[in-house]
């Protein structure tokens, strides 16, 4: 090894300093802020469905609501994991939280088959421009600040970890909107929520990866 190659490692060396290990709470909790902030920041402009308002939500509410949850929690908690790898930290849990999600549109494409008609006018409801914009609004702040936590870790699979921001995102900003959400059917769900759910996870995959390169 050449003078000015040693030189160079101990200037590396004489940079290193100590950093503060990432918790996977703290970042649990960034995901769990952002979300409840989402909520108190639009529940006062749109309003909380009369049923939820007077603690009696329909099944439907019930079952979208659980299953974004779900769907959000699982997929925070893979991600978060990710951010200090280890043996033993992958975790496969949102695949079963997303497989609830995708009971939705199974039921509708059932509900097809079985002779109902599809009820055209939620391809043109009024609630639909609020459903994708507050959806994927929220999503972006949640899925902003975990992204920001994540950058503090050592993510190695990042197209994963992207993947699964944006789905945590996705299914907790819908989870958000879903509050408020007029529409009982599980048409709408399936159709809408879908594509707000997987829009932010494909933005996820396609955004987050650069920003949390070495």
């Amino acid at each position: 090894m050449n003078v000015s190659s040693a030189d160079r490692i101990d200037d590396l060396v004489v940079s290193l300093a100590p950093v503060r290990r990432v918790r996977k709470r703290t970042g649990l909790l960034v995901v769990a802020a952002a979300t409840l902030l989402a909520i108190a920041l639009s529940a006062p402009v749109f309003g909380l469905r009369p049923d939820l308002a007077a603690m009696n939500p329909a099944e439907i509410v019930l079952l979208r609501s659980g299953a974004l949850l779900l769907t959000g929690i699982a997929a925070a908690l893979a991600v978060t994991a990710s951010a200090s790898p280890g043996v033993g930290s992958r975790r496969e849990g949102w695949r079963w939280a997303l497989g609830a999600m995708l009971l939705f549109p199974a039921a509708s494409g059932l509900l097809i088959l079985g002779g109902a008609p599809y009820p055209l006018e939620i391809l043109a409801a009024s609630s639909v421009p609020y459903c994708i914009g507050l959806s994927l609004s929220s999503a972006l702040a949640i899925g902003g600040l975990l992204t920001a936590w994540l950058r503090r870790g050592a993510v190695t699979e990042l197209r994963r970890a992207g993947w699964l921001t944006g789905l945590a995102a996705g299914a907790l900003g819908t989870f958000v909107y879903n509050l408020g959400c007029p529409s009982n059917s599980v048409h709408y769900v399936a159709l809408w929520y879908g594509i707000s759910v997987g829009s932010a996870a494909l933005a996820g995959r396609l955004m987050v990866p650069p920003l949390l390169r070495w």
